[in-house]
């Protein structure tokens, strides 16, 4: 860079951006797998959840956030919140994960677009998450 004709910042910026870009189809679908594991934890439903569901929902975060996968991160973030609180707080509840979970599973259908209807799903999450911490 520093050499003249050597490569200006935005040129490494998109080129890095490029190549970043080549792996989100891995990155969705790994997205994807923690999401239908936290569907089948809901499913399931065992005794001591906490430390997996928030794992997966720590999955979800450490991979939406290399994209823009807009609601999707919040969602998770929030999930990952509430169970962690919930875990401190030894008050185990599965109804506000499963809201969650069902929240992540309609924003990836809907292609992580923020919306007017993504908007309210968020609003609805944080409802529901001031709830669980009380």
């Amino acid at each position: 860079m520093a050499q003249p004709g050597g490569r200006t910042l935005a040129d490494v910026e998109r080129r890095a951006n490029d190549r970043l870009g080549r792996h989100k189809a891995e990155v969705m679908a790994e997205i994807e797998a923690a999401v239908a594991g936290l569907e089948g934890l809901c499913a399931a439903r065992p005794d001591a959840p906490a430390a997996e569901v928030y794992r997966l929902a720590s999955r979800v975060l450490d991979l939406a956030g290399f994209f823009d996968t807009g609601p999707l991160y919040e969602a998770g973030y929030s999930l990952a919140d509430v169970a962690d609180r919930m875990a401190a707080a030894g008050a185990w509840d599965w109804p506000p994960v499963l809201v969650h979970v069902q929240a992540l599973r309609l924003i990836l259908k809907a292609g992580c677009e923020r919306n007017a209807a993504t908007d309210h799903l968020l609003a609805g999450l944080k409802a529901v998450a001031i709830k669980a911490r009380t």
